[in-house]
Protein backbone atom coordinates (compact mmCIF):
# COMPACT_ATOMS: atom_id res chain seq x y z
CA UNK A 1 0.00 0.00 0.00
CA UNK A 2 1.44 3.37 -1.09
CA UNK A 3 0.34 6.69 0.92
CA UNK A 4 0.15 9.67 -1.93
CA UNK A 5 0.41 12.84 -1.03
CA UNK A 6 -2.09 15.35 -3.54
CA UNK A 7 -0.62 19.31 -2.37
CA UNK A 8 -2.89 22.14 -2.00
CA UNK A 9 -2.92 25.04 -4.36
CA UNK A 10 0.92 25.95 -4.42
CA UNK A 11 1.05 22.37 -5.98
CA UNK A 12 4.69 22.22 -5.16
CA UNK A 13 4.37 19.89 -2.22
CA UNK A 14 7.05 21.75 -0.27
CA UNK A 15 4.68 22.21 2.59
CA UNK A 16 4.69 18.75 3.26
CA UNK A 17 7.95 18.49 4.28
CA UNK A 18 6.81 18.60 8.43
CA UNK A 19 4.75 15.80 7.87
CA UNK A 20 7.13 13.95 6.01
CA UNK A 21 9.71 14.27 9.17
CA UNK A 22 6.67 12.26 11.36
CA UNK A 23 6.45 9.38 8.58
CA UNK A 24 7.76 5.82 9.75
CA UNK A 25 10.38 4.30 7.45
CA UNK A 26 7.95 1.58 6.72
CA UNK A 27 5.64 3.47 4.92
CA UNK A 28 6.03 4.11 1.30
CA UNK A 29 4.89 7.38 0.20
CA UNK A 30 4.98 9.86 -2.85
CA UNK A 31 4.25 13.49 -2.74
CA UNK A 32 2.53 14.54 -6.44
CA UNK A 33 3.95 17.84 -7.38
CA UNK A 34 0.67 19.55 -9.54
CA UNK A 35 3.56 20.32 -11.93
CA UNK A 36 4.50 17.06 -13.13
CA UNK A 37 1.00 17.15 -14.27
CA UNK A 38 0.14 17.55 -17.77
CA UNK A 39 -3.58 19.21 -17.29
CA UNK A 40 -4.63 21.66 -14.91
CA UNK A 41 -8.26 20.05 -14.83
CA UNK A 42 -8.97 18.16 -11.57
CA UNK A 43 -10.65 15.36 -13.57
CA UNK A 44 -7.99 15.32 -16.03
CA UNK A 45 -5.33 15.51 -13.27
CA UNK A 46 -7.25 12.51 -11.24
CA UNK A 47 -7.03 10.68 -14.29
CA UNK A 48 -3.48 10.71 -15.14
CA UNK A 49 -2.73 10.17 -11.17
CA UNK A 50 -4.73 6.91 -11.28
CA UNK A 51 -2.49 5.80 -14.09
CA UNK A 52 0.35 6.39 -12.34
CA UNK A 53 -1.33 3.88 -9.19
CA UNK A 54 -3.08 2.04 -10.92
CA UNK A 55 -0.85 -1.21 -10.26
CA UNK A 56 -0.98 -0.07 -6.25
CA UNK A 57 -3.60 -0.10 -3.50
CA UNK A 58 -3.35 3.48 -2.13
CA UNK A 59 -4.09 5.97 0.47
CA UNK A 60 -4.73 9.60 -0.86
CA UNK A 61 -3.83 13.06 1.75
CA UNK A 62 -5.41 15.30 -0.04
CA UNK A 63 -4.57 18.91 0.82
CA UNK A 64 -6.56 22.23 0.63
CA UNK A 65 -7.21 22.06 -3.03
CA UNK A 66 -6.40 19.13 -4.15
CA UNK A 67 -9.62 17.91 -2.43
CA UNK A 68 -11.08 18.49 -5.96
CA UNK A 69 -8.62 16.05 -7.51
CA UNK A 70 -9.11 13.45 -4.60
CA UNK A 71 -12.84 13.62 -5.16
CA UNK A 72 -11.97 12.88 -8.87
CA UNK A 73 -10.11 9.42 -8.04
CA UNK A 74 -12.31 7.84 -5.99
CA UNK A 75 -14.82 7.99 -9.23
CA UNK A 76 -12.52 6.42 -11.69
CA UNK A 77 -12.43 2.45 -11.70
CA UNK A 78 -8.57 2.04 -12.64
CA UNK A 79 -7.59 3.12 -9.57
CA UNK A 80 -7.52 1.06 -5.61
CA UNK A 81 -8.32 3.89 -2.88
CA UNK A 82 -8.20 2.33 0.67
CA UNK A 83 -8.49 5.63 2.22
CA UNK A 84 -9.05 9.55 1.49
CA UNK A 85 -8.35 12.29 4.16
CA UNK A 86 -8.87 15.22 3.36
CA UNK A 87 -7.43 17.57 5.00
CA UNK A 88 -9.25 21.09 5.28
CA UNK A 89 -10.22 20.62 1.59
CA UNK A 90 -13.49 21.94 -0.09
CA UNK A 91 -15.89 19.91 -2.90
CA UNK A 92 -17.27 23.36 -4.39
CA UNK A 93 -15.95 26.94 -3.64
CA UNK A 94 -15.36 27.30 0.11
CA UNK A 95 -15.25 30.57 1.17
CA UNK A 96 -16.80 34.34 0.53
CA UNK A 97 -12.78 35.45 0.03
CA UNK A 98 -12.80 32.65 -2.72
CA UNK A 99 -15.40 34.37 -4.61
CA UNK A 100 -12.71 37.47 -4.67
CA UNK A 101 -10.10 35.49 -5.41
CA UNK A 102 -9.03 37.31 -8.45
CA UNK A 103 -8.56 40.73 -6.46
CA UNK A 104 -5.74 39.13 -4.36
CA UNK A 105 -2.34 40.45 -4.63
CA UNK A 106 -0.09 37.74 -5.68
CA UNK A 107 3.03 40.00 -6.09
CA UNK A 108 2.08 41.75 -2.66
CA UNK A 109 2.40 38.45 -0.94
CA UNK A 110 5.64 37.36 -2.91
CA UNK A 111 7.53 40.67 -2.04
CA UNK A 112 6.85 39.58 2.07
CA UNK A 113 4.55 42.81 2.16
CA UNK A 114 2.25 41.25 4.51
CA UNK A 115 3.73 40.88 8.13
CA UNK A 116 5.06 37.49 9.45
CA UNK A 117 2.84 37.71 12.43
CA UNK A 118 -0.51 38.13 10.48
CA UNK A 119 0.26 35.65 8.00
CA UNK A 120 1.31 33.11 10.19
CA UNK A 121 -2.33 33.81 12.03
CA UNK A 122 -4.28 33.31 9.22
CA UNK A 123 -2.37 30.11 7.73
CA UNK A 124 -1.22 28.57 11.15
CA UNK A 125 -3.32 29.80 13.05
CA UNK A 126 -0.79 31.20 15.76
CA UNK A 127 1.25 34.50 15.23
CA UNK A 128 4.38 32.78 16.35
CA UNK A 129 4.78 30.06 13.63
CA UNK A 130 7.85 32.38 12.07
CA UNK A 131 9.52 28.99 9.91
CA UNK A 132 6.41 27.66 8.84
CA UNK A 133 5.80 30.87 7.19
CA UNK A 134 9.52 30.88 5.82
CA UNK A 135 8.10 27.50 4.28
CA UNK A 136 5.26 28.60 2.72
CA UNK A 137 7.11 31.59 1.02
CA UNK A 138 9.64 28.46 -0.26
CA UNK A 139 6.45 26.74 -1.65
CA UNK A 140 5.18 30.09 -3.06
CA UNK A 141 8.73 31.13 -4.98
CA UNK A 142 8.42 28.03 -6.43
CA UNK A 143 5.15 28.39 -8.31
CA UNK A 144 4.27 30.78 -11.09
CA UNK A 145 1.80 33.68 -10.93
CA UNK A 146 0.10 31.97 -14.26
CA UNK A 147 -0.40 28.76 -12.15
CA UNK A 148 -1.70 29.99 -9.04
CA UNK A 149 -4.51 32.54 -11.34
CA UNK A 150 -5.55 28.94 -13.04
CA UNK A 151 -6.38 27.29 -9.73
CA UNK A 152 -7.51 30.19 -8.25
CA UNK A 153 -9.89 30.22 -11.11
CA UNK A 154 -11.31 26.74 -10.15
CA UNK A 155 -11.82 27.15 -6.57
CA UNK A 156 -14.14 30.08 -7.72
CA UNK A 157 -15.86 28.03 -10.25
CA UNK A 158 -16.21 24.81 -8.00
CA UNK A 159 -19.52 23.40 -7.26
CA UNK A 160 -20.47 20.77 -5.30
CA UNK A 161 -20.71 17.13 -6.95
CA UNK A 162 -23.40 14.94 -6.77
CA UNK A 163 -21.37 11.58 -7.53
CA UNK A 164 -21.13 9.61 -3.80
CA UNK A 165 -17.35 8.69 -2.44
CA UNK A 166 -17.80 5.32 -1.59
CA UNK A 167 -14.40 4.89 -0.54
CA UNK A 168 -13.89 5.32 3.56
CA UNK A 169 -12.73 9.14 3.99
CA UNK A 170 -11.38 10.67 7.06
CA UNK A 171 -11.95 15.00 7.22
CA UNK A 172 -9.54 16.44 9.07
CA UNK A 173 -11.00 19.73 10.29
CA UNK A 174 -8.89 22.52 10.98
CA UNK A 175 -9.94 24.07 14.39
CA UNK A 176 -8.72 28.13 13.27
CA UNK A 177 -9.51 28.09 9.75
CA UNK A 178 -9.51 31.47 8.33
CA UNK A 179 -9.71 30.62 4.57
CA UNK A 180 -12.15 27.55 4.17
CA UNK A 181 -15.61 28.02 6.00
CA UNK A 182 -17.15 25.12 8.60
CA UNK A 183 -19.76 24.44 6.27
CA UNK A 184 -18.07 22.93 3.55
CA UNK A 185 -17.92 19.62 5.90
CA UNK A 186 -22.05 19.55 5.05
CA UNK A 187 -20.73 18.92 1.73
CA UNK A 188 -18.51 15.97 2.57
CA UNK A 189 -21.21 14.59 4.62
CA UNK A 190 -23.72 14.66 1.78
CA UNK A 191 -21.22 13.23 -0.83
CA UNK A 192 -19.43 10.53 1.12
CA UNK A 193 -20.68 7.32 2.45
CA UNK A 194 -18.16 6.53 5.20
CA UNK A 195 -16.91 9.66 6.29
CA UNK A 196 -14.87 10.60 9.61
CA UNK A 197 -14.63 13.97 10.52
CA UNK A 198 -11.83 14.51 12.98
CA UNK A 199 -11.00 17.95 14.59
CA UNK A 200 -7.30 18.49 15.28
CA UNK A 201 -5.65 21.85 16.95
CA UNK A 202 -4.09 24.27 14.08
CA UNK A 203 -4.62 26.71 11.09
CA UNK A 204 -5.89 26.03 7.93
CA UNK A 205 -2.55 24.41 6.76
CA UNK A 206 -2.94 21.88 8.96
CA UNK A 207 -0.76 19.27 7.80
CA UNK A 208 2.06 21.79 8.98
CA UNK A 209 0.36 23.51 11.88
CA UNK A 210 -0.16 19.73 13.74
CA UNK A 211 1.67 17.24 11.80
CA UNK A 212 1.70 15.25 14.51
CA UNK A 213 -1.72 14.52 14.91
CA UNK A 214 -2.42 14.26 11.24
CA UNK A 215 0.19 11.32 10.77
CA UNK A 216 -1.21 9.79 13.83
CA UNK A 217 -4.46 9.91 11.59
CA UNK A 218 -2.78 8.47 9.16
CA UNK A 219 -0.84 5.95 10.37
CA UNK A 220 -3.87 4.31 12.02
CA UNK A 221 -5.39 3.52 9.15
CA UNK A 222 -2.27 2.17 7.39
CA UNK A 223 -1.52 0.05 10.25
CA UNK A 224 -4.52 -1.03 10.24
Amino acid sequence: MRLVFLPGMDGTGILFEPIKKCIAESCSYEVVTLSSLSSNNPKEQAVEIAEQFKSEEIVIFAESYSGLIAYELCQLSGVTVKHVFFAASFLSRPSLLAKFSALIPLSMMRHRIVPFAILSYLLFGSANRTELVKLFYKALDNVSNKALKERLKIIRRAIEPVEKIQQPTTYLNASADYLVNKKVISAFKRVCLELNVVNIQGGHFIAQSNPEKCWQEVSRIIES
